[in-house]
């Protein structure tokens, strides 16, 4: 059973029956591994890297689960003599929406909520959906399709926090199954589909843009694996580090 499952046996003592999100330790591999995605993912040098507050493990019914692997599954039956196709049987890769509600701002709040405006949650509890393409920005570069990016100060730009009281940023990393990707660096808005022979796009920098994205076509292609919870330095924080830095110029140096 996929580990991103519900009903995984990892899964079942961590969360109450209607909560989707799993807080990662901060002390474990996956923590680090993560962190390290979102930070050298962080390219726009006009925007200072963030703090990291928290990452959740988002988790799915295996109903849910079910149709993203048999997908990649067809993709790697279909080129099995490729070993870049095996090697990039899923990437994860950024993606920003906009948040209504507080998912995610304390360990509380870990129940996805049903506000229409909440992209965020619908795409938790229901995953992606090609059709609601369009519906925050009519700019498509590549088409109708489900845009992600390596990097994740460029999938910054789309999140939005509807709800005043919000204090934290969150960006989902996702399962994307590539399988054999298009590259271009020109602009496609007619495409609402990978060109024949491939099963997503992969913009790359250069002509048209200045961040790479993959696009996939279909719903089956992509699932939400983390949360990522980011911002300022907690207050606390920030205090301790200037009482640092005061105590660091005015102590007198020992000759």
């Amino acid at each position: 059973m996929d580990e991103f499952c519900i009903e995984h046996p990892s899964n079942v003592d961590r969360c109450s029956r209607h909560a989707r999100l799993v807080r990662v330790d901060e002390d474990s591999c996956r923590f680090n591994e993560i962190s390290e995605l979102f930070r050298r993912g962080w390219r726009h040098p006009e925007k200072p890297t963030p703090y990291l507050h928290a990452i959740y493990k988002i988790i799915s019914p295996e109903s849910n689960i079910t149709p993203f692997l048999k997908y990649q599954s067809t993709v790697m039956t279909t080129y099995w003599w490729s070993p870049f196709i095996r090697a990039g049987s899923e990437a994860l890769l950024f993606h920003g929406t906009n948040r209504a509600c507080l998912l995610g701002e304390t360990p509380e709040n870990v129940m996805p909520c049903k506000l229409p405006q909440c992209s965020l949650c619908f795409i938790i509890r229901e995953s992606f959906d090609v059709r609601r393409c369009g519906n925050k920005n009519k700019f498509a570069r590549f088409g109708k399709g489900i845009y992600t990016s390596a990097c994740s100060s460029k999938a910054d730009d789309y999140v939005k926090n509807i709800a005043r009281s919000a204090k934290h940023h969150v960006l989902l990393l996702n399962r994307v199954a590539p399988g054999k990707t298009f590259a271009s660096q020109q602009n496609a808005q007619h495409l609402s589909a990978p060109p024949p022979g491939y099963h997503s796009v992969l913009g790359v920098p250069g002509a048209d843009l200045n961040y790479e994205e993959t696009v996939v076509y279909s719903n089956d292609a992509i699932r939400p694996g983390y949360l990522i919870v980011y911002g300022e330095l907690p207050t606390e924080s920030r205090g301790r580090f200037k009482e640092s830095l005061r105590k660091f110029f005015t102590t007198p140096v020992v000759s």
